[in-house]
């Protein structure tokens, strides 16, 4: 039996913010896996992670050449961009920054690392339901549109706007709210693609809540899935970090949405 094969799958996060916070205490509490590293931006202003010394790291060629069997990034839309041909060469990877994979060097610069080593890269479930009905439907699935729905200083525009600022090919939302629209993202990849699925970001002022809706029809099929959890705080709601968790224990046990 190989080394790999006889211990606990040990596992990469990047990022330093909520969705990384809850993988390392789940990690550990659930003993599900080893936590190689976590990479993050500046040990200046490190969140409190309960992680032995050395484990915590700011220096990308550092934790990138630890041996770890999965990637997770949980940092920001350039960062996945950057790191993922690499990390693809040598561990799994899953990216919660999933408007990255809008751009299409991006995406097919995964798909090459992919193809030469063996690897695979998945979509997580973040903060939506539904990717393994998409993911299994794609091929009867006619139209996909998502809603998202929350104030305009959550997307970065006018606090005061309202109403529809952008309707299109969620590949446009992505680019224009690349920190926002990660739902339509891993919705795209799972089901029929960027151009397809079209995207409705509607702002109103002072809403607490992030809410999704998921709206699909195809050859015998109509879903209508409604979503809102309350932010924690930045672009992240409450049901992200639980789902991020289930994401993670899915791939580690061979499951799992898969982009390439």
């Amino acid at each position: 039996m190989s080394d790999k094969a006889a211990r606990l799958p040990r596992v990469g996060i990047i990022g330093g913010g909520t969705v990384a916070a809850a993988l390392v205490e789940e990690i550990q509490r659930s003993g599900v896996a080893e936590i190689g590293y976590v990479l993050v931006s500046s040990l200046e202003r490190p969140r409190s992670f309960a992680l032995p010394s050395g484990v915590v790291l700011a220096d990308p060629e550092a934790a990138l050449g630890r041996d770890v069997d999965l990637v997770v990034e949980a940092a920001l839309p350039d960062v996945l961009s950057r790191f993922a041909p690499r990390i693809l060469r040598n561990a799994s990877l899953c990216g919660f920054s999933c408007t990255a994979l809008a751009d299409p060097e991006t995406l097919r610069a995964i798909e090459e690392a992919v193809a030469a080593s063996g690897f695979s890269c998945y979509v997580p479930h973040g903060a939506v339901l539904a990717l393994d009905g998409l993911a299994d439907g794609r091929d009867i699935i006619e139209t996909v549109t998502v809603t998202t729905t929350k104030s305009g200083k959550s997307f970065g525009v006018d606090p005061s706007a309202s109403g529809v600022i952008y309707e299109g090919p969620a590949r446009e939302a992505c680019r224009r709210f690349p920190r926002n629209v990660n739902v339509h993202a891993a919705i795209a990849m799972a089901g029929i693609g960027f151009d397809r699925t079209f995207s409705r970001i509607v702002a109103v002022p002072e809403q607490a809540t992030m809410e999704h809706r998921i709206e699909v029809q195809g050859k015998g099929l109509e879903w209508d899935i409604r979503l809102s959890s309350r932010s924690l705080g930045g672009v992240t709601g409450s049901y992200t970090p639980a789902s991020a968790v289930g994401s993670v224990r899915r791939i580690l046990a061979g499951a799992g949405v898969k982009i390439a």
